[in-house]
């Protein structure tokens, strides 16, 4: 498992990094909001997407309509994969259900 220390900028490197990823999108198609850990997206619609650190598994939690997906990070791949083993990986996902929501296509800038 992951030291608090290294979790929380692995975290807060990732958050930071997908909300960048919006910075220069309308605000009427998808807006980020990175405040007191976590970050919400509102899309088009009034539709949340939520990005929130779970500190006591090390993990990152993505919310979106009815959906939960629970992310571990993966050292080798050096990437937040969800915990069910399907592959998914968090930034692919809020990229997939960005463009399925609202349309567009979210780049993110490389890690710090």
């Amino acid at each position: 498992m992951l030291d608090e220390k290294t979790y929380r900028h692995l975290l807060d490197d990732t958050l930071a990094r997908i909300d960048h990823g919006f910075d220069d999108v309308d605000p009427d198609l998808a807006e980020s909001n990175l405040s007191q850990g976590a970050l919400t997206i509102t899309m088009r619609g009034k539709q949340r997407l939520v990005l929130s650190p779970q500190p006591s598994p090390r993990q990152l939690w993505v919310a979106f309509r009815d959906r939960a997906w629970h992310f571990d990070w993966n050292e080798s791949r050096r990437c937040w994969l969800d915990d069910r083993g399907q592959d998914i990986e968090a930034f692919a996902l809020v990229a997939q259900l960005t463009q399925e929501s609202a349309g567009l296509t979210i780049t993110f800038p490389s890690s710090s």
